[in-house]
C-alpha cells in the first residue's frame, strides 16, 4: 500500500459492516458512517443555546437511536432507517437490544465518550448554529 492520489481519495469507499446478534434469532448489520454522515449525526448531538451566554449545548435525548439511524444496514449496506425513526426506535426498542447495536456502531466508526464532550468543548458562541432538526441523511 502507498500514497493515495486524488483519484482513489475520491473514490467511494467499501465501508466495513457487521452483523449484529440482538438475540432471539433476530439481529442486524451495522455500518461504518461516511465522513459526511458523520458530521451531520454530531449535528444532531448539539443545540443553540437560548439563554444570555448563547453558544452551545450537548443534545444528547435519544443519542442511541440517532446513531443506530446513522448505521443500522441492509446486507447491501444501505441506511434502512431515517431520521424521523430516532425517536419511536428510542421508545420501541429495549435498552438492551438498541446498546448492542450502539456498541458495534462506536467501535466500527471510533466513537468515544471522550467524543461526544468534545463535539459540545469545540463549539463556540461565534459559530452559525446547526438546526436539531437536520437531517442525518448522507
Amino acid at each position: 500500500m502507498g500514497m493515495l492520489d486524488k483519484k482513489a481519495l475520491l473514490t467511494k469507499e467499501v465501508l466495513d459492516k457487521v452483523k449484529v446478534d440482538l438475540g432471539k434469532g433476530d439481529y442486524v448489520y451495522v455500518r461504518q458512517m461516511t465522513g459526511r454522515e458523520r458530521d451531520k449525526f454530531e449535528q444532531t448531538l448539539i443545540r443553540e443555546n437560548k439563554n444570555a451566554e448563547g453558544g452551545f449545548e450537548k443534545a444528547l435525548d435519544d443519542f442511541r437511536a440517532k446513531l443506530a439511524v446513522c448505521t443500522v444496514c441492509d446486507e447491501s449496506g444501505n441506511l434502512i432507517l431515517t431520521p424521523a425513526d430516532a425517536s419511536t426506535l428510542s421508545q420501541s426498542m429495549s435498552a438492551a437490544r438498541l446498546e448492542k447495536i450502539v456498541t458495534q456502531a462506536q467501535e466500527l466508526n471510533k466513537i468515544s465518550e471522550e467524543d461526544k464532550e468534545k463535539i459540545v468543548k469545540n463549539s463556540s458562541g461565534d459559530q452559525v448554529a446547526s438546526s436539531p432538526s437536520d437531517s442525518v441523511e448522507s
